[in-house]
C-alpha cells in the first residue's frame, strides 16, 4: 500500500511540473519582464507575495515562468536525446562487431570528461542562448542512453526466444519491436526521468555562470546570478529560485526511483 502511495505521488509530481509549465502565463500575477525601479527590492507583502527584485520585477511571476522555461527546455532536450539514442543503441546492440567497437571507442572518448564540463565547453564555443545550450547538452549526453540501450539489447539477445526468432528468419525490425524493446525500455525511461532533474541543474548552472539563457529571461539560474550582489541584505532573492531548483531536481529523482521500483515489481 505504501509503495502504491509513493508511486501515485510520483505521478502527481510529474503532472504537477508539466502543468505548471503549461499554465504559467495564466497563474503568474504579473509580467515577469516588467521593470519598475520604483518598486525595487520590496519585501514580501499582499501585493507581491515573494517581493520584487532589484529591477522591480515580481519574484513570484519570475519563479513561475522560470519553472516553465526549465521544464520545457529539459523535456525538449530529453526527447531529442531519446530520438537519437534509441535507434543508435538498438542498431549497435543488434549488429555488434565493428559498429560496437567504434561505439565503445566513442563512449570512452566522451566518458573521459564529466558531461557538465564538456557541455560547458560547447556552450562557451557556440555562445549563450537556449538553442546553443540544447545543442551542447544533446551532443554530450546522447551516448549515455545509447550505451544503456546497447547493453540491454546485447543481454536480451541471449534469450532463447530471441535466438529462436532469429533462426526462424523473422525480420530484424520485428524482433527488435516485439522481443527486445518491450524489455529494455524500462531502464531508459528511468534514466530519462532521472536526467530531467540533472538537466534542470545543468541549465541553471550555465545561466548562473552567465553562459546560459539571455540575461533578461526569467530562469532560476539567472535569478540567482542577478541576486548575488544583494545576498547580504536580501537573501530571499537567491533562496526562492534555489529552493525551486532543489525541489525540481529532487522531484524528478523521486519520480525515477518510483518508476524503477514499479518496473522491478513487474519483473
Amino acid at each position: 500500500m505504501a509503495k502504491n502511495i509513493k508511486f501515485y505521488f510520483a505521478i502527481f509530481l510529474l503532472f504537477f511540473w508539466i502543468l505548471l509549465a503549461i499554465v504559467a502565463p495564466i497563474i503568474a500575477p504579473y509580467d515577469p519582464q516588467y521593470v519598475d525601479l520604483s518598486l525595487k527590492l520590496i519585501s514580501p507583502n499582499k501585493t507581491y507575495l515573494l517581493g520584487t527584485d532589484a529591477l522591480g520585477r515580481d519574484i513570484l511571476s519570475r519563479i513561475i515562468y522560470g519553472a516553465r522555461l526549465s521544464i520545457s527546455i529539459s523535456l525538449s532536450i530529453q526527447i531529442i536525446l531519446l530520438l537519437i539514442s534509441i535507434p543508435v543503441g538498438l542498431f549497435v546492440g543488434w549488429k555488434q562487431g565493428k559498429e560496437e567497437s567504434f561505439f565503445d571507442w566513442l563512449t570512452m572518448v566522451f566518458s573521459t570528461f564529466p558531461s557538465f564540463l564538456l557541455a560547458m565547453v560547447f556552450v562557451g564555443m557556440l555562445g549563450a542562448g537556449i538553442s546553443n545550450m540544447i545543442i551542447s547538452v544533446v551532443t554530450v549526453e546522447w551516448i549515455y542512453y545509447a550505451r544503456i540501450l546497447k547493453n540491454s539489447v546485447i543481454s536480451q539477445k541471449q534469450n532463447e526466444y530471441v535466438k529462436y526468432a532469429i533462426l526462424k528468419g523473422m525480420p530484424t525490425t520485428y524482433i527488435l519491436k516485439k522481443h527486445i524493446f518491450p524489455f529494455v525500455y524500462g531502464p531508459i525511461l528511468t534514466a530519462s526521468l532521472m536526467n530531467i532533474g540533472n538537466i534542470i541543474l545543468m541549465i541553471s548552472s550555465f545561466s548562473f555562470l552567465g553562459i546560459g539563457v539571455q540575461p533578461n529571461i526569467s530562469e532560476w539560474g539567472n535569478m540567482i546570478h542577478d541576486s548575488r550582489t544583494f545576498f547580504r541584505n536580501h537573501p530571499n532573492l537567491m533562496l526562492y529560485p534555489g529552493v525551486m531548483i532543489l525541489l525540481a531536481v529532487g522531484s524528478f529523482r523521486f519520480i525515477a526511483s518510483q518508476i524503477e521500483e514499479k518496473f522491478r515489481g513487474i519483473k
